[in-house]
């Protein structure tokens, strides 16, 4: 009778296993839709009942009885999951190892590979739990400026004065052209060779139209002339430029500007750098840049495959905002699933390995990665659970059958 009672908890053991193994598929086939989800597996080991050893002959007889099987545990399946392509620049998706960094408002970091991400009311890029992504500054060169933190996108970026212009290549003033004789008047074009105009900004943001005359007045030398919106009677600034025998500009830059309004805002210095100048055998070319800039409005984020999150703004301006972080760990099975597609270490002195995007994998904006179930091996693998279910039904069945006959042989 102690047999046939261990072979019903064998079967029981195999009844329990297989219904647990049929409970992992369906949760995996819950979640074929479920962004960033990475299926489970089962992983059965054994029972022994009974297991005794005896000799004959010096030579070892061994009698073992299985008690069953049961599940030692889950694993993840952390393989890639193939992308979704989206219209919104800030899904994100890892093509590669690592997870996604997002803090709640408690401090505590989760990991996960679902990358629906917006940006909040403050600017701030969370996720659909309104968790916020982690990341670091960045400074406009483009250089880690703080420690990891929230990533925070601002709506709008202040004016920035003009302070400097660079006139660069392929900047030329031609040559051949004829000299001309006494000041340049900005109302007598008979007075200047070229004339050329460029916006720049004062400290409240507004836009002036700053121009430059230039005039031929000797071989190889260049009276240069700046005037600001329509005051065409006093100069905010001029200099003679001279050029060698090559068209190389010898002297005369840089050339200061000084400005002044009447609209409330600052007084303003620049400075014109003429260096990169040519004074060549070539028609007239005017290129200049200079560093300042109006208010803008956020119109736009976008996140580059190195992780690197940028501003776009409607004054034209393109800013560095932050690069996200991505995270691994040495053993990512002691990541526990926490659900909202989020895992975090099973224990705190696990540390994670922390890396710029772009390193241990690249960051693909406007797409999510979908769940990685198989579903055709989820259906194979609920037929193998179905069956093994029935079978262990079938043992205990069966027991049920032998120990009522073995109850009968008293009659």
């Amino acid at each position: 009778v102690d047999a046939m009672l261990q072979s019903f908890y064998t079967a029981v053991s195999g009844l329990n296993g297989n219904q647990r193994w049929i409970d992992v598929i369906s949760d995996n086939i819950a979640n074929v839709n479920t962004i960033g989800f990475k299926s489970e597996r089962v992983t059965f080991e054994d029972l022994i009942a009974k297991s005794l050893t005896t000799f004959a002959n010096n030579t070892p007889k061994n009698m073992e009885i299985g008690g069953g099987s049961f599940i030692a545990l889950t694993t993840k399946d952390f393989s890639q999951g193939s992308f979704q392509n989206t219209v919104n620049p800030l899904d994100l998706a890892l093509d590669g190892e690592g997870f996604f960094m997002v803090k709640d408002n408690q401090g505590t970091v989760y990991y996960t590979r679902a990358g629906q991400f917006r940006l909040d009311a403050n600017g701030d890029i969370v996720n659909v739990d309104g968790m916020k992504l982690q990341g670091w500054k960045l400074d406009t060169a483009g250089n880690i400026t703080a420690s990891l933190d929230k990533i925070n996108v601002p709506y709008s970026v202040l004016p920035n004065v003009t302070t400097k212009i660079n006139l660069v290549e392929p900047t030329n003033l031609d040559s051949r052209v004829n000299t001309i004789s006494g000041s340049i008047d900005p109302t007598n074009p008979a007075t200047f060779n070229y004339a050329n105009s460029m916006t720049i900004y004062d400290s409240l943001g507004n836009p002036h139209t700053l121009t430059f005359y230039f005039q031929k007045s000797a071989a190889n030398i260049w009276n240069v002339a700046a005037y600001v919106d329509n005051n065409t009677t006093t100069p905010v600034g001029s200099g003679t430029l001279q050029f060698d025998s090559t068209g190389k500009l010898t002297s005369g830059s840089p050339i200061v500007l000084n400005i002044t309004y009447t609209n409330g805002a600052n007084a303003q210095t620049i400075t014109v750098d003429f260096t990169q100048v040519k004074q060549v055998a070539s028609d007239f070319i005017f290129y200049a840049n200079q560093d300042g800039y109006a208010k803008g409005d956020l119109i736009g984020v976008s996140v580059a495959e190195d992780g690197v999150v940028r501003g776009m703004y409607s004054n034209g301006r393109v800013e560095l905002i932050a690069r996200l972080a991505v995270a691994t760990f040495k053993d990512k099975e002691m990541l526990v699933r926490k659900g909202n597609n989020l895992y975090i270490p099973n224990t705190q002195s696990f540390t994670p390995i922390i890396t710029p995007g772009g390193i241990l994998s690249k960051v693909r904006s406007g797409f999510l990665e979908l769940s990685n179930v198989d579903i055709s091996r989820e259906f194979i693998n609920l037929i193998t659970a179905q069956r093994a279910y029935q079978a262990n039904a079938r043992v205990i069945t069966t027991d049920d059958q032998i120990l009522q006959e073995a109850m009968n042989i008293k009659r």
